[in-house]
This record gives structure tokens, C-alpha cells and sequence, in this order.
């Protein structure tokens, strides 16, 4: 019920959206595919914010089988061919939409540019994102010699130790990679809001997620595709879970990647004493400015799931990390006070949201002056509150000095 009430506060509040900057891969697109999974060079994805409905977002997190190609799949696209089989028999059962165009993926080789010099500096400010936005994760398990392990397993003998008793070399191999690690325990740990994905589920994944309040990660190998059987469920990794599976001690394909991968390791472990009410043990372990920057982008998972509360205790809290930092800029402070004001607006609180825009005002002026398009940004958010109040005139004058500033900076014939 909040999550849909805050939906609707959301229209209010304009068209920022929290998956800015970051592409899927329809599920339709997939389908079309004349060689597997896709390269981002194929410009098969488009922007995740370019939906005009709520779909289902499933993240594939798997193990590259051709590293040294570079690609993920095997000769014949046998992993591409697990993934579509598991989304149809999900689909079948009523699990997830049966409609291919209420799903998109995110698969790395595919979303992220593969021409870049470092495709996975791309991951760097957004992993925490990109699995936040997600309602799923599905790890595609191939494995031709499956009979050589399960032949003597039934099933419910498995589903009791899922991670433990599945024998695939490719699932062994899963759990000491790094990426692989990382990606289990952001999909544990990321918020996740069930609400938002109940009118998309039925089945066994409506369970688990009423269950368990997580986000499914669901496991499909070739002995599920050969024996007509549903994707295994994970039990998702707790807390304890990432000292004894340190991804930072994981292997990698490449070690230029291995300062990446304790970057997010450190953003796990902050996320996790910030759900834990530790922010403040958080900045003497950690630091103000890390801390700060896991707060802002928890904050843009809420503000994806409409938990607009909740992202607003988060910039809350990255505003009174910043303040209290002698090292933080003022241009910081400034930046987390226009977030909040946005953040009340959405919430309706519009007098509260008004006072927070022209707190930010002053700051930018005194840092900018007063022709800075920071500072016709901020007059243009409190020009949306003041329309939202009835106040038309005021939305007008602050409006025509966005103009103004803009038409200064960029000329007359910018986009903006």
C-alpha cells in the first residue's frame, strides 16, 4: 500500500528516476538474438528508465565460459538457451509476466559498453544501482556432465543445501569468483520492496518473496532444462556470510580489477552498519566521503522502489555525514540539500521542500554567484513547488530567471 501510494506522490514530483544512466535488454530483443546473448555493440539494449510502466527486471549474474575470447557463452549459445528456458517455464507457471514486454535483463556483455578501454569501470559507481533496480537474479548453470553428480541426488535432497550439494563445476567455479561473490552479496543486501513486484509474481517466486521480504536469486542448469524441472531457489547470503566469502579475495580474470571489486566489498560492508543504525561507527571505519556516497546511492535504490521515506533518511543522514565533516564541501552540502528538497516534494511536504530548496539556493550562491545554472536549477525545483502550491506568478518569475541563466550560459538554441 505504501509503495503504491508513494507511486502515485512520484507523478508529482517529475521525471527524475532512480535507473538513469543505466540500459536493459528486453526480453523481446533477447528472444530475437541470431548470436546468443548479445554484445553491447549490437545496441540491442535500451535506457532502463525509458519505460512508461513498471516492468520485471532480471539481472543475470554468471561465469564468462570463454574469458580469453572475452565472451559468456560456449560454442552453440548453450547458456542463452538456459536463460530463455527458464524465463518461458517461469512464464508457464505463472511466476513472472508472460508477456516478453513487461521483462527486461540486465547481462553484463550485453548492457555494459564492451569497447570501452575498462568495461568494468563502468560498474564502479553503479553496481549498487544496477542490482537495486533488479526484481531478480538468475544464474544460468552450464553443465554437460550433470548425471556424474546428480544421478544418485534426488531433488528435495539438493533443495536443502542448494549452494552446498549442486556438484556443477560450473557452480563450484561461480563461488570463487569475485564478481560472482559480489554480485550474490549485493542481491542479499541491496533494499529490496516486495510490494513494488507483487502484481507482477505468482507461483513460487510470490512465495519466496512473501516469505523471505528478499529478492529471489534463482539457480537453472542443464539438469533442470533436461529433467523438466523449476529453477532452485537460494537461500539469500547473511551478514556472516561475506567474511567467510570475501569477494575481495575472489578470482579474477584480470588483477586490474581487483581494487574494484574491495571498493564494492567496502560499500557492502557500510551498507550493512548503515541497515544496522552504525553510520557513525561507519565514518570512523570508513570515512565521511565513502559513507556519504553509499548513502546517496541507497537513497536512489529507495527513491526506484518509491520508498520515499526511506530514501529521505538517507539523504538525511548523508546531509548530517557531510556537515559534520570538516573536509566536506560546501558544494557537497549543497547538492544533498537539493536532493532533499526533491525528496519532499515527492513526499508532498511541500512548505518543508520550498525552505530545503532556498537553504541550497543561498549555499550556491555564495560558492557559484548568482548566474550559475546550478543555482537556475535550484530556482527552477522551487518554480515546481510553488506551481504544485497554486502559486502560478511565483513559478513564473522563478522560471523566467531559469531562462535567463540558461540562455546566458548555452545560448539561445540549447536543448535546455
Amino acid at each position: 500500500e505504501e509503495a503504491g501510494t508513494n507511486a502515485e506522490k512520484a507523478a508529482v514530483a517529475g521525471p527524475e528516476k532512480g535507473v538513469q544512466g543505466i540500459n536493459v535488454l528486453p526480453l523481446a530483443s533477447l528472444k530475437k538474438s541470431e548470436n546468443g546473448i548479445p554484445r553491447s555493440s549490437e545496441k540491442l539494449t535500451v535506457p532502463a528508465d525509458s519505460f512508461d510502466q513498471r516492468l520485471f527486471r532480471i539481472f543475470v549474474s554468471h561465469r564468462w565460459l570463454q574469458p580469453k575470447k572475452p565472451h559468456p557463452d560456449a560454442n552453440g549459445h548453450p547458456k542463452y538457451q538456459l536463460i530463455l528456458k527458464c524465463i518461458e517455464d517461469m512464464q508457464k507457471r505463472g511466476w513472472v509476466p508472460s508477456d516478453d514486454d513487461k521483462i527486461v535483463l540486465w547481462i553484463d556483455y550485453a548492457c555494459i559498453n564492451q569497447d570501452a578501454k575498462d568495461p568494468a569501470a563502468e560498474l564502479n559507481d553503479n553496481m549498487l544501482r544496477i542490482v537495486g533496480m533488479c526484481d531478480m537474479v538468475l544464474t544460468p548453470v552450464v553443465d554437460e556432465e550433470w548425471e556424474s553428480w546428480a544421478a544418485h541426488l534426488e531433488r528435495d535432497q539438493i533443495e536443502k543445501d542448494v549452494a552446498g550439494t549442486y556438484g556443477a563445476k560450473q557452480w563450484q567455479d561461480y563461488w570463487k569468483r569475485a564478481w560472482c561473490l559480489l554480485e550474490m552479496f549485493f542481491a542479499a543486501h541491496v533494499p529490496f520492496t516486495p510490494q513494488l513486484v507483487l502484481p507482477l509474481i505468482g507461483g513460487e517466486v510470490l512465495n519466496f518473496v512473501t516469505e523471505k521480504k528478499a529478492r529471489p536469486h534463482v539457480l537453472y542448469g542443464m539438469r533442470e532444462s533436461e529433467k523438466n524441472e523449476i529453477a532452485f531457489f537460494l537461500v539469500p547470503l547473511r551478514d556472516e556470510k561475506l567474511e567467510e566469502n570475501d569477494p575481495g579475495n575472489g578470482e579474477l580474470f584480470s588483477e586490474n580489477d581487483r581494487p574494484k571489486i574491495r571498493y564494492h566489498v567496502k560499500e557492502l560492508r557500510i551498507s550493512t552498519m548503515i541497515r544496522q543504525s552504525k553510520t557513525d561507527e561507519a565514518v570512523a571505519t570508513f570515512g565521511a566521503f565513502d559513507v556519504a556516497n553509499v548513502l546517496d546511492k541507497l537513497a536512489e535504490v529507495h527513491k526506484e522502489q518509491c520508498q520515499f521515506q526511506q530514501q529521505l533518511e538517507r539523504v538525511q543522514e548523508a546531509l548530517e555525514v557531510r556537515r559534520k565533516d570538516p573536509k566536506s564541501s560546501d558544494n557537497a552540502v549543497a547538492g544533498t540539500l537539493m536532493t532533499m528538497g526533491l525528496v519532499y516534494e515527492r513526499l508532498g511536504r511541500f512548505d518543508i521542500a520550498l525552505r530545503t530548496h532556498e537553504e541550497a539556493l543561498e549555499m550556491q550562491k555564495k560558492i557559484h554567484g548568482h548566474d550559475h545554472v546550478d543555482v537556475a536549477r535550484t530556482y527552477g525545483n522551487m518554480a515546481n513547488v510553488h506551481e504544485a502550491l497554486g502559486d502560478f506568478d511565483k513559478a513564473l518569475e522563478l522560471n523566467q530567471k531559469v531562462l535567463d541563466i540558461f540562455t546566458a550560459t548555452f545560448g539561445h538554441d540549447h536543448v535546455d
